[in-house]
């Protein structure tokens, strides 16, 4: 899912790697800041359709694109994908709602498809309820709202090629409430006024302040919000305050009144998720902010008397104080304070922020040009200082990356061992590489840590003793019997880990050579292949092992069950020689398929079942929404002429 295959702007990240054997991270990174600017111009474009100042949009802009949630959230492509195309489900909302017709909620609809297609269901299900939250403020709520429904209903369709496969999928997933009990602390919510209040930079331990994060809104943000005073007409906000509402009431789950409602079923527990709906927050702190720059800005001042100096003054202190910031900001400084002292750096630029906006005011021309250029770069660098010296999206550079092929701080000895055995599995000790991060280097384990563990193989597990909730099954190296079941040849452990000295003084374990990194790779010496034939005087050849097929040649006098130690998950299937073979369950959880006598070829293989028909679907559904369109534009463009006609023969 979270590959986001069928996403169209990843096709361009494919295209452009498309002589290499792994897609670079140079090449990722630029999708990423690409997506960044997206969502800038989307929401410049969005802002200034309402006719704002175009200096209050910019800064709008750059609070929705450049504040703390989309720089917090740099690591996590299908977020800052998502979250990119808010502004243009907005915008569609607006236009409907004033031209008072559906076609364009196709915006809203194409947008939707979109966010569902790169590749994370539950800030989809954020972006529902926050276009659903603007469509109710809008100035014709119930029809609008009606017009969001079926358009974001119509996205799934679109969306279907990616949605199938994925319901095929959750259909034996294993369900756990993903939604938490929501963000009451009042001190997690600091991080929105004071930027490194918690200590978020480089040299901090990853556990530092575990739990708070980076959420600055900036200095732009804050004066905005307070020219909100300014404002007299309070309806063209309450689409934006119905977003803040609805937002906060997801993100704080007051008197566990969302929990209570969606908890009530398991797709919905799964799908809620508390903590992203603070992007509702910023998405609606951005519009709020530049309708307040927008009535500061259209307030009448006294033109000023001396214009170099209401020019020049304002611009040393913005550009001498942006210089000091990101002088802060350089590795090789000391850093940023953080606590109570950390509020000195956006105090003072909030100060400078507003004096050169009073003095913006007074100027006219060129002067009042050169300002509002040093007040949009001032601003850019302080969410620059702040936004980009955190370590949720930047690290110290190791050695080896996973793009480099192998895994970081395991020796390539032992990684090519592992590599060289791909039917056998691994086991991580704790704190070693996360288990679905094994998957980056070709390497497989039966600990879980993956969002579509199945309901039997958790119980599987749990019967075993080696459950742990939520996603994670532990499995300890005296547990041959299981060790043996699921092919587990290799542990990854490193010195001072929970299972290291057991591993270390147990002989049916070696530690393999050299082993000079920080993690140590053990090797199971009596580890058995995670299948088998139960037939009497048989034989088993491994012919083939790729993630998606398993090739075995069998040869037995009297025949059997031939059982493999894998997941029996919808799309998997069988064929011996040639002609497809029912598989049936195996202790529950895996699979297992009936050979007779004599010797067979016998293939596993995985398809997802409805693939195909999700594409038939979504094209289906594109070729329909291009004609409808295609069909209203033809129409409207019909009544044009007939009008223009009527106007030149004198009927109105």
């Amino acid at each position: 899912m979270q590959a986001a295959l069928f996403y169209p702007p990843n096709w361009l990240l494919f295209w452009m790697n498309r002589h290499r054997r792994v897609l670079s991270y140079q090449s990722l990174e630029d999708l990423v800041f690409l997506h960044v600017w997206l969502g800038f111009l989307l929401c410049y474009a969005w802002l200034e359709r309402k006719r704002l100042h175009p200096l209050a949009a910019l800064f709008g802009a750059g609070v929705f694109a450049f504040s703390g949630y989309m720089l917090l959230q740099l690591q996590h492509f299908g977020l800052v994908c998502g979250y990119a195309w808010l502004p243009l489900a907005f915008l569609s909302l607006d236009s409907a709602a004033q031209s008072r017709r559906l076609r364009p909620l196709a915006g809203l609809a194409a947008s939707s498809a979109l966010v569902f297609l790169a590749g994370y269901p539950p800030f989809w299900v954020v972006f529902c309820v926050l276009a659903l939250a603007y469509a109710a403020g809008s100035l014709s709520p119930l029809r609008t709202s009606l017009g969001a429904l079926g358009a974001l209903a119509f996205s799934t369709l679109l969306a279907a090629v990616q949605l199938l496969p994925l319901a095929e999928a959750a259909r034996l997933r294993f369900p756990m409430n993903a939604y938490g009990a929501g963000i009451r602390d009042p001190a997690f919510y600091l991080s929105y006024f004071i930027p490194n209040f918690y200590n978020f930079s480089l040299r901090a331990d990853p556990m530092t302040n575990f739990g708070k994060e980076y959420l600055y809104l900036g200095a732009p943000a804050f004066f905005g919000l307070i020219c909100l005073i300014c404002i007299r007409k309070f309806r063209p906000l309450l689409p934006y305050l119905l977003v803040l509402t609805v937002a906060l009431i997801f993100v704080t789950n007051p008197f566990n009144l969302v929990l209570a409602v969606v908890t009530r079923t398991d797709l919905l527990a799964q799908l809620f998720r508390s903590w992203y709906f603070l992007a509702g927050v910023t998405a609606a702190v951005a519009p709020l902010a530049a309708h307040g720059i927008d009535a500061f800005l259209r307030r009448p001042a006294a033109p000023a008397r001396h214009a170099f100096l209401f020019t020049a003054v304002p611009c040393a202190g913005l550009t001498a104080w942006a210089v000091h910031l990101l002088r802060l900001w350089r590795p090789s400084s000391a850093g940023f304070a953080f606590g109570p002292r950390a509020v000195l750096e956006p105090a003072v630029m909030l100060t400078l922020f507003t004096a050169a906006m009073f003095a913006l005011r007074a100027l006219r021309g060129r002067h009042r040009l050169s300002l509002a250029a040093v007040l949009l770069l001032a601003a850019g660098a302080d969410y620059k200082a702040f936004g980009t010296s955190l370590r949720v999206n930047a690290y110290r550079p190791v050695e080896k990356r996973w793009e480099d092929g192998g895994i970081p701080y395991v020796d390539d000895a032992a990684y090519r061992a592992m590599r060289a055995n791909p039917s056998y599995r691994v086991v991580l000790d704790r704190d070693a590489p996360l288990a679905g991060e094994l998957r980056h280097a070709g390497l497989t384990t039966p600990q879980g840590d993956d969002p579509s563990l199945t309901r039997a193989y958790q119980a599987w597990a749990a019967a075993r003793g080696l459950f742990a909730p939520p996603w994670l099954i532990p499995i300890p190296p005296s547990r041959e019997d299981v060790l043996k079941f699921l092919g587990v040849r290799y542990f990854i452990t490193y010195e001072g880990a929970p299972l290291y000295a057991a591993l270390a003084h147990n002989p049916r374990f070696r530690l393999v050579p050299p082993a000079q990194e920080y993690y140590k790779v053990f090797e199971y010496l009596d580890a058995q292949p995670g299948y088998g034939f139960d037939a009497p005087a048989a034989s088993v050849s491994l012919m083939g092992w790729e993630p998606e097929r398993r090739t075995f040649r069998l040869e037995s006098g009297r025949g059997g069950v031939f059982h493999l130690a894998e997941q029996d998950f919808p799309g998997w299937r069988a064929w011996l020689d040639g002609a497809p073979v029912p598989i049936q369950v195996w202790q529950g959880a895996f699979q297992a398929v009936r050979v007779p006598s004599g010797a067979h070829t016998l293939v596993f293989e995985f398809h997802s079942n409805y693939l195909g028909w999700g594409a038939a679907v979504s094209l289906l559904s594109l070729a329909f929404g291009l004609a409808v369109l295609g069909l209203q534009a033809a129409k409207q463009n019909g009544r044009d002429v007939v009008r223009s006609a009527g106007l030149i023969c004198g009927v109105d």
